[in-house]
């Protein structure tokens, strides 16, 4: 895969052709991720297993001689004794049924002993997010680490309220890290969070795609709330036997629905029962929009659009692994085929020939009741269709209820915050988190829960390969936005090497860029802007603030940089 071409992918909807054949470069992100591990213990895995073990007064042979009493020396369960040998070679992992017995005779969470070895599982969240998507999927939110640490943020002391526009950094600076745990705990309920496909014709144009939209699951009874049918000018998820779509519903009667296309009104109409055709999900109230390529969006074909609604599949039953799979993958929309590709693409960019899954073999564990022998390939199938680890290895059998609970120490998994000093850690976790009244607090409490599982995303979300807090800039204060997409918009990121704007007349209204522009005062402005004459042109659109916006370039105003990615909300009483 050429460089150019991973570079298509690395944003959500910037693949013209929405090709499932490619899937961007993760092994950056992939070293960073295990860096801690290899640097900071520089052991031999043998080693460090056996350092685990020591904290547990237990020796290879005890955790042997207690695998075969507790499952049994015909089970997968089973840990040889001569376990250290195999992992002299670094390809070598134990079954995930061997791992669950580790994880149960130490009481150490089974995800760290994934980590252990070099099985990060919060790369499943950021893989499926990046995999090329034609249908509207479901994002598997979990973190299930924790117990990192998470860089943070706190305040800066300033004069007054925040300005309407700002750099990020401006506001806040960079506090002591917290865990991962912590941080989550802000929130007090959760979300469901999708990524838009590209022939979702009832999400486009209001949406973008590879837009990742967030779903209040609290509101789904909310167009069945009224007595009267009508149109729910708002967007909701919607369940149905093909998967997941945005779109906004007609009210018919209390258990019928209409799917409602903008664009195209006429020939998309789907009507649905709801219980049996589709369910509806929740509200979506906020999104985090890709904007940087709009000319390359394409518009969806008629085939997209629902034409004969059909029951839907029932939940796999906790013991069918094969139904799990099949279900997964219709409703993502992919071909086996596809799918080896795709894997294909993860394993050669995770350098780990494990994660690729032939067609064939595919198609096999449609087939058959067992697991996969290799985690890899459970993770490969997890990614491509969409399907939550821990539900995975319900379905195959793996007893999680016999999982370890407690975490491995830090300094033997490689768990440190930056910094690494451990009286400064201690210190830092007995203070609050946020601050009551401070501009982070009031952004947490509106938000209601912060998404940890984009912390690892936010390059290729962005579009910006060296992604820093300099690329932020709150917009959450700008009460008369120069765009729509600006409406209730809490943050932009910004590409501050494009200075020079793209000219209107090459671009309908919809695909032209927006910037920031700095003004002589101080102040910012954010929207679409041309320069013309010398001048730079800040055109406003129908019904919004008084422009254009004329602006000597260079002398009242210049332009900061190009908008890529808008984070919105859309408020309940909006």
């Amino acid at each position: 895969m050429g460089s150019a071409s991973v570079a298509q992918n690395l944003v959500p909807g910037r693949n013209c052709g929405h090709s499932v054949d490619s899937l961007p470069s993760v092994a950056e992100p992939l070293a960073i991720c295990q860096r801690p591990i290899l640097a900071s213990l520089r052991m031999h895995r043998a080693e460090q297993v056996r350092q685990i073990l020591s904290t547990r007064s237990l020796s290879l042979y005890r955790v042997s001689r207690q695998s075969a009493e507790i499952f049994g020396r015909s089970s997968r369960f089973f840990i040889p004794h001569n376990l250290y040998c195999d992992l002299g070679d670094p390809s070598s992992i134990p079954a995930i049924h061997q791992i669950l017995a580790l994880s149960h005779i130490t009481n150490y969470r089974i995800e760290d002993w994934l980590a252990v070895f070099g099985l990060n599982l919060d790369l499943i969240p950021r893989l499926r997010l990046l995999a090329p998507a034609r249908r509207t999927v479901l994002l598997d939110s979990s973190v299930y680490d924790t117990h990192a640490w998470i860089p943070w943020f706190a305040d800066r002391s300033l004069a007054g309220t925040p300005p309407p526009i700002a750099p990020l950094r401006q506001l806040l600076a960079q506090a002591a890290p917290r865990r991962a745990m912590d941080i989550l705990a802000l929130g007090g309920r959760r979300f469901l969070y999708g990524k838009v496909g590209a022939e979702d014709v009832y999400a486009l144009p209001h949406f973008a795609p590879g837009s990742i939209v967030r779903v209040d699951v609290a509101r789904s009874e909310e167009p069945l709330s009224g007595a009267k049918a009508g149109r729910e000018r708002r967007f909701f998820l919607v369940e149905h036997n093909f998967g997941w779509t945005c779109s906004q519903l007609v009210v018919l009667a209390r258990d019928r629905v209409v799917l409602h296309s903008q664009q195209y009104p006429f020939w998309s109409e789907s009507e649905l029962k709801l219980g049996k055709e589709a369910r509806i999900l929740g509200a979506v109230d906020a999104e985090i929009r890709p904007i940087a390529d709009l000319a390359c969006v394409r518009s969806p074909t008629p085939l997209a659009a629902l034409s004969m609604p059909q029951p839907l599949r029932e939940p796999a039953q906790s013991s069918d692994l094969k139904a799990l799979l099949r279900g997964s993958r219709m409703r993502v929309g992919l071909s086996f085929r596809e799918a080896s590709s795709v894997s294909r693409s993860i394993a050669n960019q995770l350098a780990d020939p494990f994660f690729f899954a032939a067609a064939s073999t595919l198609s096999d564990y449609e087939t058959l009741s067992s697991p996969p022998r290799h985690i890899q390939k459970a993770i490969t199938l997890c990614v491509l269709y969409g399907i939550d680890f821990r539900q995975f290895l319900r379905t195959a059998g793996v007893p999680l209820d016999q999982a370890g609970r407690d975490p491995i120490p830090d300094e033997l998994i490689g768990r440190q915050p930056a910094g690494g000093n451990q009286d400064f850690r201690a210190a830092n976790e007995q203070k609050s988190i946020e601050e009551p009244g401070s501009l982070l607090g009031s952004v947490i409490e509106q938000w209601e829960e912060v998404p940890l599982f984009l912390r690892t995303s936010l390059p290729e979300i962005t579009g910006l390969r060296n992604f820093s807090l300099s690329d932020v800039f709150w917009v959450g204060g700008n009460r008369a936005p120069l765009h729509p997409w600006l409406i209730h918009a809490t943050f932009v990121t910004v590409n501050r090497r494009i200075k020079r704007p793209a000219s209107f007349a090459t671009r309908d209204a919809r695909e032209q860029p927006l910037y920031l522009i700095l003004k002589r005062d101080g102040g910012y402005l954010c929207g679409r802007c041309t320069v013309h004459q010398g001048n730079l042109v800040v055109p406003t659109y129908p019904g919004g603030p008084p422009a254009p916006r004329l602006l000597k370039n260079g002398i009242d105003a210049e332009i900061v940089g190009q908008v890529t990615t808008i984070v919105r909300r859309f408020p309940a009483s909006g």
